[in-house]
């Protein structure tokens, strides 16, 4: 328990994490029901997001993000799963190299929709 919390602690650091809230759609792997919520950062090894319920880690995710392309799909694996007052925050993993190449495209486009929007707001 205390080896997986260090190795956890590690892993956050590997990785620079960026904070973008976009939408994501997942659902857990084999099963049907879709649920849509925010993401609270992204790195290149995998991503935090704010939920309504609580999944155990080591489920295995399908993600899509509608907002920036809605065919393309992620999978990833739950590594922690926090209860917060009015939501959970859960971890993510990125479960291979190339998907993890894509979420580093996946981060640069939020980076520039966040860089645009704030061009928009500044000329309103």
């Amino acid at each position: 328990m205390i080896k997986n919390f260090v190795k956890q602690q590690i892993e956050k650091r590997k990785y620079i994490r960026h904070p973008t809230e976009i939408s994501v759609e997942y659902r857990i792997s084999g099963e049907e029901g879709v649920k849509i919520d925010t993401t609270k950062d992204i790195s290149f090894g995998g991503l935090c997001f704010k939920g309504q319920t609580y999944i155990e880690p080591g489920t295995t995710l399908k993600l899509k993000f509608p907002s920036i392309h809605t065919e393309y799909e992620v999978t990833g694996r739950v590594v922690w799963c926090s209860r917060k007052k009015e939501h959970v925050e859960m971890g993510l993993e990125f479960l291979d190299e190339n998907e993890a190449y894509r979420a580093q495209l996946i981060e640069e486009i939020s980076y520039l929709k966040s860089r645009q929007q704030e061009g928009f707001d500044a000329n309103s």
